[in-house]
């Protein structure tokens, strides 16, 4: 299955969202008998180690990233939740029983909560900006869809901390160093989330041996491009600092694993045949350029056509795309993400 930014805010029209997003525990800033709560049914709690008191600025940058994400997820899943809960239309009709289902969204919810007042509280410590929650509006309709966003959004959070954990290490600072450990037993929980929604859909648990990478401007421009009341987060967007990017996105409604042409529509108009290329990112390869063809704008979209070379190294699950303004000199996802200047197109292979 595929989910596409044009699929998404067709689903969107005529939404209404109330904001900024919180829970009745006080999330995101939940007092401490609320937060105990939170250990509960998350089934843990936040780690009691010492946190940093000093970050480089590209980590602060890193965990207010993470913190941002983290607040969407427990916005979606609370939602999601409540769907099934109350027996929502398109959420009656489920492959298992309510109650485990229940069970199994309330961990997550908690779960998530905890990956986001975990990162806001390293900020904290560290004299840095936290985020706070924006307004959220999803594309789900019924309880597949949910599943098929909770899969691919959770497919581009594996891929974004393998940089995070990469970035860490880099910095050679002890604080961030001694966060590498803590982020990949998020990489841990999030793979066994994975593997949940992938079994849910009838899909392999495990897609691919090793996952593709993302980088955290490509998440972040996401979830920014997909599931944000537009005009919601300007604060946060300013506070984070990440470039945002052109949108893009997949037009096909199922993407097989075989070679094949793609077309996507892009919000920058100025995409232009014989210039511009698709760059895509799939398991730890070496990014693919492909040429940009058959160009036509309409309005503030255009529309475009472009290879997609599966048998060159492509994995199943997760492809990320992003259209760049040359084919030489990009050799890693953190290449492709300064040259880009629309995407991310987050792609399903299956």
């Amino acid at each position: 299955m595929l989910l596409s930014v044009a699929i998404a805010h067709t689903l969107l029209a005529g939404l209404t969202v109330a904001a900024p997003f919180s829970l009745p525990n006080g999330f995101p800033t939940p007092n401490n008998d609320a937060l105990h709560q939170i250990f509960v049914a998350a089934g843990g709690s936040l780690p009691n180690t010492p946190l940093p008191t000093t970050l480089p600025s590209d980590a602060v940058t890193t965990l207010q990233v993470i913190a941002y994400n983290e607040i969407f997820e427990v916005a979606f899943f609370s939602s999601f939740l409540n769907n099934v809960t109350n027996g929502v239309e398109g959420f009656t009709d489920l492959p298992m029983d309510k109650s485990y289902i229940v069970d199994i969204l309330t961990a997550v919810v908690n779960q998530e909560s905890l990956h986001a007042i975990g990162a806001n509280g390293i900020l904290a410590s560290a004299n840095a900006t936290t985020i706070p929650a924006c307004n959220y509006m999803f594309p789900s309709t019924d309880f597949e869809s949910a599943v098929a966003i909770a899969d691919l959004f959770t497919a581009v959070v594996l891929g974004t901390l393998q940089s995070v954990v990469k970035g860490f290490a880099t910095d050679m600072d002890n604080s961030t160093i001694a966060l590498t450990g803590l982020i990949a037993s998020i990489i841990g929980q999030e793979g066994e989330q994975a593997g949940g929604y992938r079994m849910i859909q009838g899909k392999i648990p495990s897609a691919a041996p090793f996952l593709t990478v993302s980088t955290g401007e490509f998440a972040f421009n996401a979830i920014a491009q997909t599931f944000i009341v537009p005009g919601s987060c300007d604060s946060v967007f300013k506070t984070i600092g990440v470039p945002m990017l052109d949108t893009l996105a997949v037009v096909q409604d199922s993407i097989q694993p075989t070679n094949q042409t793609v077309t996507f529509t892009t919000s920058c108009t100025h995409v232009t045949e014989g210039k511009d290329f698709v760059a895509y990112l799939s398991g730890q390869n070496a990014p693919v350029l492909v040429p940009v063809t058959n160009v036509q704008v309409t309005g503030d979209i255009a529309t475009f056509s472009a290879d997609l070379p599966f048998d060159n190294g492509f994995a199943h699950g997760l492809t990320i795309a992003a259209v760049v303004g040359t084919d030489t000199g990009l050799e890693t996802a953190a290449d492709v993400t300064a040259a880009a200047f629309a995407g991310p197109g987050l792609i399903q292979v299956n």
